[in-house]
Formats: C-alpha cells, sequence, structure tokens
C-alpha cells in the first residue's frame, strides 16, 4: 500500500475514533501499525508534526519518543498550534522531568486517592507496563509501608536491583528494603519485596506489621486452573497465594491485584461460577480491565508449507517434506538475516535442549567468531566451573548453543545462568533464545520475534489464557512498535483464538471442593454443614493438645492435621531417637554445617506421611545401603553432597549413581536443589522444626525462642546461604562463587580466585549490598 493511502487511512481512523465510530484499543493498534511502518521511511519536518500530534492524540507519546531508536531524528524545527497543544498534553503525562506514562496508564494512576479506601483488580496486556504504574501510585500516595509480591525469585531481584541502583527510582532512596523474611529492623519507611512464599514465611515471624499498600503481580494463581507453570506443583502454588491475599486483607487498606488476560464472570450470566464477583464485593474491589490495549502491535503469521509472507521484503518457504528442526532453522536464519533476534517457545526442558542439538548439527546461524566480549567472558566462566563430561564424553548442550549465539531457558538452569543469558539476550550478544513457560514469569524479553513450536506446556494442553500470555511476549514497549508471532503448531492459533475459561475464587464458592487449608481461609458462609462440622473438630484436636494458635498457624501451606501428626510423633519419641536429632542439630549449628543421618531419617520417617509431592516421596522411600551396612533414605546421600560440595557435587553425583547423560544430570540436579529440596523438602523439615522445639520448650518449661532446632539447614535450602549477605547474593543471582565468599567472611583469598565474569558480577552486587 502506498505512503499516501496508509497516511489517509490513519486519518480517516482518527476521525472515527473522535466521533465515537472507532473503539479505542482499535485505534492504538492502527496508529501502533503506521508507526511500524513510517520508521523505514524518509520522515520530512511536516511528517514530524503529524506524528507528533498522532501519538499525543492516542495517549502514548513514547511512539514518537522511540523513532531516536530508528536511527531518526525527531528534533521539532516547526512548531504549529497543534504541536503546541501535544506538548502541553504530553507534559501533563510526566511523573518528573524525565519520566512519563501514557494515558491509560495515568487513567489508573488518577483513580488513586489518599481520601478512600484504593482496592483495584487490573488485567492489561503484557506491554501494558504494569509494574512501572506500581513505583508511581507508592510516590503519588507516599505510602511508608509496602509490599510488593512476585511470583519468583527473578522478578524479586530484578525489582530489588532496579530501586537500588537505577536512577529513575532515586525516590525510594529513603526506603528500607526487605526481601529476606526476617527483618531485625523496621526502618520509618520500609518495603517489602516478597515470593507468597516468602510473605507466609515472613508473617510467620513478625505477625502484626500493618501495610499501606500492597501490590500482588500475577494474581490469576488464585485459580489453579490458572496457573501456566508445568514445572511444579500447581495446588500448592494457588494455595500460596490464595493464603498470601487471606492474609493481605485484613492488613493493607489499599491493594493493587494484577494479571494478563484474565477472562472476568459476568455478573448476569448465572451459568457461571460467579465466586470471583463475590470475592470483589465482598472486599471493595474494582476491576479495571485494560486486556484489549495492546500497546505492542501483535502480527500473527501461521506457518504452512509453501510460501509464507513475512515482510514487504521477506519470504519464507517450508517444505512438507522437511522435518520440524529444518523448517525451525529456516525460519531463524531467515530473521537473522533481516536482522531480527528470535525467541522460540518450545513445551519442556527435554525438547528445547533437543532442538538446539538439532539446529546445530545444520548450518551455523552465526559466526561463532564475532562473540561480544561480555559473552566470552560468560563461556569461559561455564566452561572452567562445569568443564564436566558423561560417560560419552559429552559437554553441557548449553555451552555449545552459547558459542552460536543461541540461549537456553528453563526452569532447571541454576538461576545465576538464566538471568545472564536473559541479559546476553536483551543486549543483543545473544540473537536465539529458546525458552518453556518460564518466558511468561520473570523474564522479561527485547524479543522481536516469537516462533510457537507447540500448543503444550509439559504434558498438558495450553489454555486460551496461555496462549495469550505467551503471544504476549513478542515485542516490548520502548522497543518495538510490533513483535512478530509464527506459529508452527496450527492447534496453538486455534487455543489462542477461542475463549477462555473465566477466573474462579474457590473461596467464595460454597459448591467448590475445599482442602483442610481451605476451611480456614474460607468464611463460614462459602462452607457447606461438612465442611464446617469438620473445621470444628480440627480445633478440637488443636485445642485438646494444648499448641497456641502462633505455633500452630505457622506453615500454613501444610494442614492442621499435618502438623498435628507430626507433633504426635514427635511427642512419641525414644529417648535414643531424641538423641540423635539433638547430635543432628549440632553438627548443623556446627561451624561446618555437616548431616548426621541417623538423626536426619528419624525426621524424615516423621514427615514422609504428610509429603504430598511425588519426586520427593520417591527419594525418601529409595534407601541405599552404605559400606557399613546401614541403610538411608537417598535423598541424605544427595542432601549430604550437595551440602559439602555444592550443585556441580550434586551433578557428579547424577553422573556416577545414575549414569546419566550430562544434561539430563544438570538438570535433574537443578530441579532436585531449586524445586524440591527449596520448596518442598524445606517446607516439610520447617513443620517438624516448630514443632519439635515447641516440645522441647514444654519439656524444658522454656521459651520457644530458646531453643534450638535446625533453622540453620532450613535457610541453607531455602537459600543456598546462611549468612544475610550470602542470602542476598543468592537472591540476586549471584556464581556460586560470589555467594561463598560472603558465606566464609568475606574471604579475600576466594576473592582474589575470581575469573572475569565473576568478578564483574561482583563488583556490581558488592555496590548494591554496600547500599
Amino acid at each position: 500500500m502506498h505512503r499516501i493511502e496508509k497516511t489517509a487511512n490513519l486519518i480517516r481512523s482518527f476521525n472515527n475514533y473522535k466521533s465515537n465510530k472507532l473503539e479505542e484499543y482499535k485505534f492504538i493498534s492502527e496508529v501502533c501499525n503506521y508507526f511500524d511502518y513510517i520508521k523505514d521511511e524518509p520522515l520530512s519536518a511536516s511528517d514530524l508534526e503529524f506524528l507528533k500530534y498522532i501519538s499525543n492524540a492516542v495517549g502514548i507519546p513514547h511512539y514518537y519518543d522511540l523513532l531516536n531508536k530508528f536511527e531518526k531524528n525527531n528534533n521539532l524545527s516547526n512548531i504549529s498550534l497543534n504541536t503546541i497543544s501535544s506538548l502541553i498534553y504530553e507534559s501533563t503525562l510526566h511523573v518528573d522531568e524525565n519520566l512519563k506514562i501514557h494515558r491509560y496508564q495515568k487513567e489508573i494512576l488518577n483513580q488513586f486517592s489518599p481520601d478512600k479506601n484504593n482496592r483495584y483488580f487490573l488485567s492489561a496486556t503484557t506491554s501494558f507496563g504494569k509494574t512501572f504504574l506500581v513505583y508511581e501510585i507508592i510516590r503519588k500516595l507516599e505510602y511508608k509501608n509496602i509490599a510488593l509480591i512476585f511470583p519468583t525469585i527473578a522478578l524479586l531481584s530484578e525489582n530489588f536491583q532496579k530501586l537500588i541502583s537505577s536512577p529513575e527510582y532515586k525516590y525510594f532512596n529513603k526506603f528500607s528494603i526487605h526481601t529476606l523474611s526476617d527483618v531485625p529492623i523496621l526502618g520509618e519507611y520500609n518495603l517489602f519485596i516478597y515470593t507468597p512464599e516468602r510473605y507466609l514465611s515472613f508473617i510467620d515471624k513478625h505477625k502484626n506489621i500493618p501495610l499501606d499498600f500492597v501490590f500482588i503481580d500475577e494474581i490469576y494463581k488464585i485459580d489453579n486452573e490458572y496457573l501456566i507453570d508445568s514445572e511444579n506443583k500447581e495446588n500448592e502454588r494457588d494455595t500460596a497465594y490464595r493464603i498470601t491475599l487471606h492474609e493481605i486483607l485484613s492488613k493493607a487498606r489499599d491493594i493493587l491485584l494484577v494479571g494478563p488476560y484474565i477472562e472476568f464472570p459476568e455478573k448476569e450470566d448465572t451459568t457461571i461460577n460467579q465466586s470471583f464477583n463475590n470475592f470483589l464485593n465482598e472486599n471493595g474491589f474494582e476491576i479495571i480491565n485494560f486486556n484489549k490495549y495492546e500497546i505492542v502491535l501483535k502480527k500473527i503469521i501461521s506457518m504452512k508449507n509453501g510460501t509464507n509472507k513475512i515482510t514487504d521484503d521477506l519470504n519464507i518457504t517450508l517444505i512438507s517434506s522437511e522435518k520440524k528442526f529444518i523448517k525451525i532453522h529456516k525460519i531463524i536464519s531467515s530473521l537473522l538475516n533481516i536482522p531480527e533476534n528470535v525467541l522460540l517457545y518450545t513445551k519442556g526442558t527435554t525438547t528445547a535442549e533437543n532442538t538446539i542439538k538439532d539446529i546445530l548439527e545444520l548450518k551455523p546461524l552465526v559466526n561463532s567468531k564475532n562473540l561480544s566480549t561480555q559473552l566470552k567472558k560468560f563461556i569461559q566462566h561455564l566452561e572452567k566451573n562445569f568443564n564436566i563430561r558423561d560417560k560419552d564424553n559429552n559437554t553441557w548442550i548449553l555451552i555449545n548453543a552459547l558459542k552460536n549465539r543461541i540461549g537456553i531457558h528453563h526452569g532447571r538452569i541454576p538461576k545465576y545462568i538464566q538471568k545472564e543469558i536473559v541479559e546476553l539476550f536483551n543486549q543483543g550478544s545473544l540473537n536465539v533464545l529458546i525458552s518453556t513457560t518460564t518466558i511468561t514469569e520473570g523474564v522479561n524479553t527485547s524479543a522481536k520475534n516469537l516462533v510457537v513450536l507447540s500448543h503444550y506446556k509439559g504434558k498438558k494442553v495450553l489454555k486460551s489464557f496461555d496462549a495469550k500470555n505467551i503471544v504476549g511476549r513478542a515485542g516490548r514497549f520502548l522497543h518495538h512498535y510490533s513483535g512478530r508471532v509464527l506459529i508452527l503448531d496450527s492447534k496453538f492459533k486455534e487455543i489462542f483464538e477461542s475463549k477462555g475459561d473465566v477466573i474462579k475464587y474457590k473461596n467464595y464458592d460454597e459448591a467448590t471442593k475445599k482442602d483442610e487449608i481451605d476451611l480456614f481461609i474460607t468464611d463460614d458462609k462459602y462452607l457447606n454443614a461438612k465442611d464446617k462440622i469438620l473445621k470444628l473438630d480440627i480445633l478440637a484436636e488443636i485445642q485438646s493438645e494444648n499448641i497456641p494458635n502462633g505455633i500452630i498457624s505457622m506453615f500454613k501451606t501444610v494442614s492442621f492435621h499435618d502438623k498435628l501428626d507430626i507433633y504426635r510423633k514427635i511427642k512419641g519419641l525414644n529417648s535414643e531417637e531424641i538423641n540423635q536429632i539433638k547430635l543432628l542439630i549440632r553438627n548443623i549449628n556446627s561451624s561446618k554445617l555437616s548431616i548426621n543421618y541417623d538423626g536426619l531419617k528419624i525426621i524424615l520417617y516423621i514427615i514422609k506421611p504428610i509429603i504430598t509431592d511425588t519426586a520427593l516421596k520417591n527419594i525418601i522411600d529409595r534407601e541405599s545401603p552404605t559400606k557399613h551396612g546401614n541403610s538411608y533414605p537417598i535423598i541424605i546421600y544427595m542432601l549430604s553432597t550437595y551440602i559439602e560440595t555444592g550443585f556441580l557435587g550434586c551433578v557428579r553425583y547424577q553422573l556416577v549413581k545414575n549414569r546419566e547423560n550430562i544434561d539430563n544430570a544438570i538438570r535433574k540436579t537443578a530441579d532436585l536443589i531449586f524445586n524440591i529440596f527449596k520448596f518442598q523438602l524445606v517446607k516439610y523439615l520447617g513443620v517438624f522444626n516448630i514443632m519439635y522445639k515447641f516440645h522441647q520448650s514444654i519439656l524444658n518449661n522454656s521459651s520457644i525462642d530458646k531453643e534450638v532446632g535446625i533453622d540453620r539447614l532450613l535457610i541453607k535450602l531455602e537459600y543456598n546461604a546462611v549468612t544475610e549477605k550470602g542470602r542476598l547474593a543468592s537472591d540476586y543471582g549471584a556464581p556460586q562463587k560470589i555467594i561463598d565468599y560472603y558465606e566464609a567472611e568475606e574471604n579475600d583469598n576466594i576473592k582474589n580466585s575470581f575469573d572475569d565474569f565473576e568478578t564483574e558480577k561482583f563488583e556490581q552486587l558488592s555496590n548494591i549490598l554496600d547500599k
């Protein structure tokens, strides 16, 4: 289409928009599409004046600013009345001299007022800028005690780093920022940045800290059916989110709940579940729905056999007889030649790695000699620290991928490596990134192109919500006008275009089956007669054991019955078993944390009946003998290996004991440490620990705070560190040797052994920790 015709069409759309004949979100798409076209055209002074005017007319002046990124000089030489009007309007969007928000963010910001309760449920597109908006709300209302709840440690550390080190967030310099659950001293201004699980741990230790404002990200996780993460137990994640929200409702006046593309139930439709509307009404929340407002346009192309037109200058021809990985290689090669970067979505960790192996067997995508300095440092670091080969002499696939400027991102790669891969991709050192559903949680990439390879997440078919969330990762606000989505799996598009299920909230629906934990976070009006009787029976059991509420209510994602079961087993231990547990506790609290096998075996047998996680239960059930004839659950060997030799020691354990190949060994080790140990084992051992210390306090007629338990082991498992700076470094996503440096009380011998990559990361981190 000719340029004049495109401009005429946009003006026609603008007139329709002004006369309410064209919906606002559709006009945004048309303006975005026009900028995407015009960025490659020569621009006159009058063109710039028109573009300035139209970007402000649509309420997103950032579109005009973005022209600079495409090497367009957008300095205005002509200033007409329309331009002056645009500049005046644009000034109203500034929150300070350097930062401005767009109109739709401002509409939300304007709804927050200090003289009323501000409770909103915001659903918006991935490009909307929801988290950025939160910080402006905080500045506007001058809150003093704030909690920000993010779904992952990755997002926690990203926001922690941003607030500490970015000049545009200097307002937050007056805040004491807390990311660890134990907070020794509060400041006048406090900002708590947590995951739901860590928030629950925080309130176990600090029960009565009022909050002025709470923001909860990815709030759709209250509904198990909305969960997209196929790598963790979903029924536990939605429980943690719902308990967290339940606790916050009584602690904070102002609350903002946020998620993408959430389908809301119509109030008048009696044929659909109304539990979510019940929640909104009873807790004073208003819905803000910007689901259709794509600030970055999505161009969706279904890739067929034959010729596929990608741009006016690029066609990609796929042949039906070609294997899938050959088609993928062809698509990536074509996009890199434009040149544009590529994000690939696939269903799981093994599939992601195998896809890259297949691609690397073909013609190289890039010149492997043309690597950035930062990427070279990273590769050298990995080659030094992951210099492990399996029985077939294979090395880790990730290292070979990085040498070809390809990144791999999934939940079974060490966290600091995941973080660096995303940074390298965003800065252009990597131009291909393959990922699983981890791209929808805590991964903000600068991907122009998304290639969809599957309509699955693990073994489960994606839902409409999942597909929209994945598509939303193509194109990034302030980087692109449009993102391109190339779909190689036709069923994915069917799912994407289908109507999604409405969000539900089981604690506000009498008909929904509830487990024991839900009984105590559900109002009686939403419990049936059987539920109410069960709840009273449980309370009577607790009372019969004389366990204080402050004790039994800790570790909220474990049921009261399970805690009672643990407590009764502890009361039934004989003197020899108690002595073995005390020996374990002494070993854990010695200068060099170590494991007493017999003491830990007793504890594992106590907690095993309440464990629901299949993987954890399996490695407790499986036993292996020692050379002395004693037999212990294999988890004890694994745990001891981890404490003594870290991540790489566990990888070697998998290679030797289980004869795994190197890629499987690293995936299984990451799953063991970052999922099973960090989330599952910690929870159950934590329940044992609090009940053991409570029982000891009764026997010794002492305060529970004076009793010594396995707390140090729990901290090690949760953070991979026990010192405060070590834990902060772990949260931040530091390499292991930097964590070791802080754990060893800042030992210079460790510091002097840092490689170039570690030295650079240490300098960045030390500046943050020193603040």
